[in-house]
């Protein structure tokens, strides 16, 4: 049976960027090579370092085409040899390339040495190169490719023109998807071009491969077409999967992830989904952070109603709990739907206790409030002494005495104040009084509470029965250790008996 071939083009092939204004995104680099170029002052040694699919090899393509004053396209990778780090492992296959780079070329002026996915190589291989970059072949440009900088040795480095390629933003790779669609004469919704274009993060090529697998003959491309194509979930499931989280309905949040899945969606992408959504329901909380969410306003609006019925708390620990899952997932990724419906569940049930226990804070912190000054007093002033009580063992009981008699409060602004006569103030009160602003404003849930210590001159307060007693019970002890007078519980216990 005759195997058909398709005669299509493909759209990566036929939209590869030949001049420098067919690069998409990185004026700033196109024009700094252009310059150098026209004034003599390109260095020997380039790198080029930036995400995958943001133009770098198109980039070297027309460097060499620019250098060789090539008039036609087709002389594109004429003069051009590459070295990957993928596919050329082996010295021989290094040597060979390097051995028709030294030839000098038969047309044109320049021989263009890309070196690609430089992290595969050895810290041998670069002393080898090194050696290579030191020769005078002065027809030879060398173009080193890689993600990061810090890949490069310093050696290499250091002899290196440095270029940064950024990731595309969304609206560049959108605007460049639509008009190959409207040269194409291809019929797709603009909501379908901007899931590509947000997909991708940032690579051209990759969203133009996608672009070109799911165009279809004379059918519209719809949104839900893509979506389904991409695995991706529509938000509103997120929204759905929260609200019955919070309305700890278990059985309905189940019911919508097997919905979800049912859709052949992957299951580690519904994971970074619901981790994505926390993150945007975190951000809508605050004015300063909502800026960051790139969606239509409906759908912010949505996330900021969303986001007001949970606390940071919630949403702190639901961040954590899908982060640990996508780790998981990369680990084993066996039996993971399991894993999912479990961390649900248990997040539900979470949810559920912690909204109980805001609420009793909620409760406590709005009686507070509606207290009358004379009350609010009295209420710090149980509070207090039942506090300071909890020291008895650790601080002398006469001076613990003192300081649930002597100490005031009184409140003015909303600002509690300590009024304590000048010499009860040493540092078991300051340890003491650090704690209990720490307990109360746990117990009120109000962390903005403010307080401040004001010392005070009494007359009438009897510091020397404070220090006659503090004295007296210290003679009282030693007495009794002096006279062995001291008796075991267990000994006191029998006696009893």
């Amino acid at each position: 049976m005759n195997k058909v071939f398709s005669n299509k083009i493909v759209l990566t092939d036929k939209y590869k960027p030949l001049k420098w204004n067919d690069l998409v995104g990185q004026d700033n680099i196109s024009r700094t090579l252009k310059k150098a170029i026209q004034e003599n002052r390109l260095s020997k040694v380039l790198f080029f370092f930036g995400p995958k699919g943001v133009g770098k090899n198109a980039c070297a393509h027309i460097l060499a085409n620019e250098l060789n004053s090539f008039s036609e396209f087709k002389d594109f990778s004429l003069n051009t040899f590459e070295i990957n780090g993928f596919f050329h492992n082996s010295l021989e296959d290094i040597y060979k390339i390097i051995h028709k780079s030294r030839s000098f070329p038969k047309k044109g002026k320049y021989n263009i040495l890309i070196i690609k996915e430089i992290h595969k190589f050895s810290k041998d291989f670069f002393d080898f190169f090194l050696k290579f970059i030191e020769e005078k072949n002065t027809h030879i440009l060398f173009i080193f490719f890689g993600i990061e900088e810090k890949i490069v040795p310093e050696f290499i480095l250091s002899r290196c023109q440095i270029f940064e390629f950024k990731s595309l933003s969304v609206k560049d790779i959108f605007f460049h998807l639509k008009m190959i669609a409207e040269k194409e004469n291809i019929e797709v919704e603009n909501e379908a071009l901007l899931i590509i274009s947000k997909h991708v993060e940032g690579s051209l090529s990759k969203a133009i491969h996608l672009f070109d697998r799911f165009i279809s003959n004379g059918i519209k491309i719809s949104k839900c077409y893509i979506m389904n194509k991409l695995g991706i979930i529509d938000v509103k499931f997120y929204f759905e999967i929260v609200d019955s989280l919070l309305d700890k309905n278990v059985y309905k949040t189940l019911t919508l992830l097997n919905q979800i899945l049912q859709k052949k969606i992957d299951s580690h992408n519904l994971v970074v989904g619901l981790t994505k959504h926390f993150r945007n329901l975190f951000f809508s909380k605050n004015n300063e952070t909502i800026s960051i969410l790139k969606f239509k306003k409906e759908i912010i609006q949505s996330y900021i109603e969303q986001s007001k019925k949970i606390s940071f708390f919630f949403l702190i620990h639901a961040l954590s709990i899908f982060h640990r899952l996508e780790k998981e997932y990369r680990l084993n990724n066996q039996n993971f739907r399991l894993s999912i419906e479990i961390h649900l569940i248990q997040l539900a049930h979470f949810f559920f206790i912690h909204k109980k226990n805001h609420e009793n804070f909620l409760k406590k912190s709005k009686e507070f409030s509606s207290y009358k000054e004379n009350e609010k007093i009295n209420f710090l002033q149980k509070n207090w002494i039942k506090f300071v009580q909890k020291f008895s063992e650790k601080i002398n009981p006469i001076y613990l005495d003192f300081l649930k008699n002597e100490i005031q409060f009184k409140i003015i602004k909303n600002k509690i104040f300590f009024m304590i006569p000048c010499k009860l103030e040493n540092r078991d009160f300051l340890f003491i009084q650090t704690n209990f602003e720490k307990y109360f404003k746990k117990k009120l849930n109000n962390p903005h509470l403010e307080f401040k210590v004001i010392k005070k001159e009494s007359k009438e307060y009897p510091i020397e029965k404070y220090n006659f007693l503090s004295q007296k019970n210290k003679l009282v002890k030693t007495l009794i250790e002096r006279l062995n007078l001291r008796i075991s519980s267990s000994q006191e216990e029998k006696n009893l008996l």
